[in-house]
């Protein structure tokens, strides 16, 4: 859906008539943190008149038959029908077009609100446009739930809608296999994450923050990288320090392959030199016409071109991290195996179903072709589409291994793998100096010794697809158990002035060596440095200094209201000190009270409120009841502030 259709449907929700369910006002986007949700969030307001919706199961349906998601809703609430679909099926449609979404869209009520006709949701996402695309969407697909009719011609019209609405919400969404499920390690582990640019994110903030593109990450040296990337020289490197390595020779032409494939001796393997993911790689070719053909595909992906002497073995790809091994897995080259009634025809034809409905891990399994490499390994194996393997007999379809040509990954116990085996691999990661690393390693077994039976390196990954439990493990191996974080002191006044409580907090952290960063007013400043004076509130004061690998602690001093319009730009604090509410120009105040309200997602160690009355005070202690909370006189007195100051740095260098 595209912008104009989008505006045109949020004017059409504004006019003074309204539709049995519609948007009305205008949406709102939130940058940072609100109600407790742990990333950005589209907030919208919807008018919903409670009637009977007769076509609900045929709506029910679609989705059922394009996301999977099936609503198991009692219909006879039609209120509660309609709601809970909104709050689903928009995160379906962002999560089905890989937009990050890892927590369920909320209803906002207002205290004491149990019903009304006009609702206000939250709808987490990663890119607003996308949420409001996704939003409209199921809006308009619910409103043909009331019609009296529902026609073939509308259904057709939907299904069209719904194949320009992937197309549109992809272009924005993640690319790759790995990036949504590092972002989803990165939600279970506590790590704060956003998009820096494309599919680059930061994770975590200040010193502790970290980049992440796939899994390259900013410790991943550039020129490691490249050389991984091109085969023959990390062959050449990896042959030089002694490791096993199988020798590539690039050819030019499909003659030139064939002369070389000849002078290896069959069987040989044809790749590309400079791609991964194994894109154009044919393995354990046995005739000069299969080894044409083969360049001829591989050519239409490159012109760096390798032949090399396909090495009999198990294939294994080993993870490692940092030094360590993460991961094991055997890759069985793709196939079927047969059940003594069925042909190869329709077990393949099976498993292809099995892997396009999957819930669990075989969705990331590519299904196979009917195509003529299959063709050439079944005769290989005296069998053609139509022979009926006995049961338990494995049938190869492909050369390769890989999983992008059908292959089926099988984790192998670490305790399984030679301890010389997983010294070969981690010294192949270490010698290209890669801090992640998929090795590809072709072994007899992986039990045995490799300086028994013999082994090769087939190829050294420097940004391996992973498995889907290795995401996980390899985050906590880069942040060392941690989440990212770094101890932030938020301040809450209405009132700017040159020597506030900020700057004082800020002083004090420099005095005991914490390289402490402060936002007040229009002001960042970076230990002694003011880094900028123009800066425009709060909030993006506050994402300024996330950057910064040298920021060990984060003062927040709020005189604005940009916080309450965009978010939080965290989402936890140590310390919150509220006194008279932050204010813009010409505009009242929030109360201490709305502040601490606001705050409490943020879950702050230590609460201390300044000049707070006596129902201020009972208010705040109900509110945060599970939080510490003090009260102090006004911190604009130099002895108050004093201790109110070490009262904080005290607490902030417990969180270092």
């Amino acid at each position: 859906m595209n912008a104009n259709a989008s505006a045109s449907a949020i004017a059409s929700a504004q006019s003074p008539s309204l539709s049995i369910l519609e948007l009305t006002g205008k949406p709102y986007a939130f940058q940072g943190y609100v109600h407790g949700l742990h990333q950005p969030t589209l907030r919208y307001k919807l008018h919903h008149d409670v009637v009977k919706a007769p076509h609900l199961p045929a709506i029910d349906d679609f989705f059922l038959k394009e996301l999977g998601v099936f609503c198991d809703l009692d219909l006879s609430d039609a209120e509660d029908s309609i709601l809970k679909r909104l709050m689903q099926w928009p995160s379906a449609l962002l999560n089905q077009a890989t937009h990050p979404v890892f927590e369920p869209a909320q209803r906002v009520l207002k205290p004491g609100e149990k019903t009304s006709s006009h609702h206000v949701i939250l709808q987490p996402c990663m890119d607003h446009g996308a949420a409001l695309s996704a939003v409209l969407f199921v809006i308009r697909l619910l409103k043909l739930a009331f019609q009296e009719s529902l026609s073939v011609e509308a259904l057709k019209e939907v299904q069209k809608s719904f194949s320009s609405l992937q197309e549109s919400l992809s272009v924005t969404g993640l690319q790759g296999f790995n990036q949504k499920l590092f972002l989803h390690a990165a939600y279970e582990l506590g790590i704060q994450w956003s998009r820096l640019k494309g599919n680059v994110f930061l994770l975590g903030v200040g010193r502790n923050a970290r980049w992440l593109e796939s899994s390259f990450t900013d410790a991943t040296p550039v020129i490691s990288s490249t050389l991984a990337r091109h085969k023959p020289s990390a062959a050449f490197i990896l042959n030089g320090a002694g490791l096993p390595v199988v020798q590539p020779f690039l050819v030019k032409n499909k003659e030139e392959a064939i002369r070389q494939a000849e002078m290896l001796g069959y069987p040989v393997v044809i790749k590309p030199a400079d791609l991964d993911g194994g894109q154009g790689v044919k393995t354990n070719l046995r005739t000069a016409q299969s080894v044409g053909q083969a360049f001829l595909t591989a050519a239409k992906l490159t012109n760096q071109i390798l032949v090399e002497k396909h090495v009999q073995g198990r294939d294994y790809r080993i993870q490692v991290v940092n030094g360590e091994v993460h991961g094991v897995l055997e890759r069985v080259p793709g196939g079927v195996r047969g059940n003594g009634e069925d042909s190869v025809r329709t077990l393949l034809e099976r498993q292809n179903h099995e892997r396009e409905t999957a819930e669990d891990d075989r969705r990331y399994l590519h299904t196979m072709l009917f195509d003529e490499e299959a063709k050439e390994l079944l005769v290989d194996q005296h069998l053609d589409w139509n022979s009926v393997p006995a049961h338990g007999r494995f049938v190869r379809l492909r050369g390769a291994c890989n999983v992008a040509s059908g292959g089926v990954p099988l984790p192998v116990p670490l305790h399984k793998v030679h301890p010389d085996n997983l010294s070969l691999v981690l010294r192949a990661a270490r010698v290209l100096r890669l801090d992640v690393a998929g090795v590809d390693l072709l072994i007899p077994d992986i039990e045995h010794s490799w300086l028994e039976s013999g082994a090769s390196i087939c190829e050294v990954n420097a940004q391996p697809q992973m498995f889907s439990t290795l995401h996980k493990p390899m985050l906590a191996s880069m942040f060392k158990g941690g989440n990212g974080r770094i101890p932030v002191v938020i301040i809450v006044e209405s009132e700017f002035t040159t020597d506030n409580i900020g700057f004082s907090i800020q002083r004090e952290c420099l005095a005991r060596g914490i390289h402490a960063a402060l936002v007040s007013g229009k002001e960042v400043w970076i230990g002694e440095e003011c880094v900028n004076k123009s800066g425009s509130g709060a909030f993006n004061g506050a994402r300024m200094l996330f950057l910064d690998s040298s920021v060990e602690a984060m003062i927040l001093h709020i005189t604005d209201n940009q916080i309450m319009k965009k978010g939080w730009p965290v989402e936890w604090c140590d310390l919150l000190l509220v006194g008279s509410g932050a204010q813009e120009p010409q505009n009242p105040p929030y109360s201490a009270i709305e502040w601490l309200s606001f705050a409490e997602m943020l879950r702050p160690r230590l609460v201390i409120m300044g000049d707070a009355d006596a129902e201020e005070y009972s208010q705040a202690s109900t509110l945060l009841k599970s939080h510490n909370l003090l009260t102090v006189s006004c911190w604009k007195d130099k002895e108050q502030r004093s201790a109110t100051v070490m009262t904080v740095v005290n607490n902030l260098v417990v969180s270092l």
